[in-house]
């Protein structure tokens, strides 16, 4: 018999699967973010460093780099130090539309510089040249068949490194942020304040103690060797004192400071110091009221000083008696009588107290020798010929089209006001040949060719359509 067939029932296998269990969502950290912040830090760190950095060099220089002579040890330390602070801010790789200016600048001064250091063909020289000037050594033979353009190598090297250095320094403040720029501020102020104290200390004591035997020359007045120098310090400071004091809620300060800067300059007794400083302090209260930021009570105290430093300047230069032989005006006429023969290449940077006694008229031979132009402009021109000229052309150039952007930023027309009045003095003087002003002269440049004291985002359209003011960014 055959079994029936059984069939097996199908009994399901049950379902084993292990059910999906979602893992929780632990979000993997934003790197990048986590990067952008740390770089941010980072960046905002340099930044604080190579203002501080920069900030040092120009304290130094206004505290010890007053001296007028050439080849001073402290001179050599200074632009040593100003050249090494520069190099670590250009280090960041940071730049700016004013730096790139001043690196066309600081090449021009350098080539320029190169030019008078390379031989010529004696041929050359007399087409720019007195026969008298040139390298014989007798009757009409030359000497030698070719000669460079400057009288004295040295001399030219060292003063075109003198000119670079505060170039340098300006092309470094220029890359450095806004606010970090305007943040140099405090610095130069402490540096006026230091001076202004050793001022009023000189002349409160009898005593002829001084620190000349520290710092390799006499200082006169503050850490100055020459009173007029000073003064181009202290009233060239004038605009950015109301600046930092009016401007950054300190008007008490910035008046106490007002009146030690007057008291200072009548005991100093300069007259182009007293003149321009009345000046450039009515210039700079009238461009504070067109900004609406000055205080009744600020403004009643400052009139009231003026006429007082006024009364007492009047009294002042007239008890001085003029030199009408021996002064500015004989030296001017004589440097132009000397730029007539030498237009074309010039006699070579730091020369002029070489080439000048050749054309000086005897009679205004004294016991005193004249070691400069008592004009800038003048002695540039005398040394450096045309292309002396076209340095000075392109920089006042830049200057001109810079006005037109800037003259509804107060902190740059404060900044221009302080560059004028030097580049006016530097018409009866030469304050840019100690350290102190040319360090100072270039940060004035750096404030007024950046964009310091504006927040980044000003000129955002506000709710109403408008759009705000540019705003002023206190010192971090």
């Amino acid at each position: 018999m055959t079994a029936p067939d059984v069939a097996t029932p199908d009994v399901a296998t049950p379902d084993m699967a292990i059910p999906d269990i979602a893992a929780p969502d632990i979000a993997a950290p934003d790197t990048t973010a986590i990067g952008a912040t740390a770089g941010a830090a980072d960046a905002g760190k340099r930044a604080r460093s190579s203002r501080n950095v920069l900030g040092t060099c120009l304290l130094a220089c206004l505290l010890v780099g007053g001296a007028t002579q050439r080849g001073l040890l402290v001179d050599a330390v200074l632009q040593v130090l100003v050249v090494a602070g520069s190099a670590y801010v250009l280090a960041s790789g940071m730049r700016s539309a004013a730096a790139r200016l001043g690196a066309v600048l600081f090449a021009l001064v350098l080539a320029a510089g190169a030019l008078q250091l390379l031989p010529l063909p004696v041929s050359v020289l007399e087409m720019g040249r007195p026969a008298a000037l040139l390298p014989f050594t007798g009757g009409v033979t030359p000497a030698v068949e070719a000669a460079p353009i400057s009288l004295s190598a040295s001399r030219t090297v060292e003063a075109v490194i003198f000119a670079l250095v505060p170039i340098l320094f300006f092309i470094a403040a220029a890359s450095l942020p806004r606010d970090k720029l305007s943040g140099l501020l405090p610095f130069f102020v402490i540096g006026l304040v230091c001076n202004l104290i050793a001022a009023g200390l000189q002349y409160s004591f009898a005593g002829n103690t001084t620190l000349g035997d520290v710092l390799g020359y006499r200082v006169m007045v503050g850490m100055f060797a020459n009173v007029n120098h000073f003064s181009t310090l202290v009233f060239s400071s004038l605009p950015l004192i109301v600046y930092f004091g009016f401007f950054h809620g300190r008007p008490a300060v910035a008046t106490m400071l007002l009146v030690l800067i007057f008291l200072v300059l009548l005991a100093a007794g300069s007259r182009a110091g007293i003149l321009i400083g009345l000046g450039v302090t009515a210039i700079s209260v009238g461009s504070l009221i067109w900004r609406g930021r000055l205080g009744t009570i600020a403004m009643l105290v400052l009139l009231a000083s003026f006429v007082a430093y006024g009364y007492g300047a009047l009294i002042h230069i007239g008890a001085e008696q003029l030199d009408p032989d021996f002064g500015r005006r004989e030296f001017a006429v004589t440097t132009w009588r000397a730029i007539l023969d030498n237009w074309a290449w010039g006699a070579g940077f730091g020369t002029f107290d070489l080439i000048y006694p050749f054309y000086e008229n005897r009679n205004m031979v004294h016991a005193f020798y004249v070691n400069h132009a008592h004009n800038d402009f003048l002695e540039l021109l005398l040394e450096g010929g045309i292309a002396a000229g076209v340095i000075l052309c392109v920089y006042l150039a830049a200057l001109a089209l810079r006005t037109f952007q800037v003259v509804k930023r107060p902190l740059q027309r404060l900044a221009l006001l302080s560059i004028l009045v030097i580049l006016l003095h530097s018409l009866v003087d030469y304050p840019l040949r100690t350290m102190a002003i040319a360090m100072t002269f270039a940060f004035f440049n750096a404030l007024f060719f950046s964009d310091a004291g504006l927040k980044p985002a000003a000129g955002r359209r506000t709710s109403n359509g408008g759009r705000n003011r540019p705003e002023i960014l206190p010192p971090s």
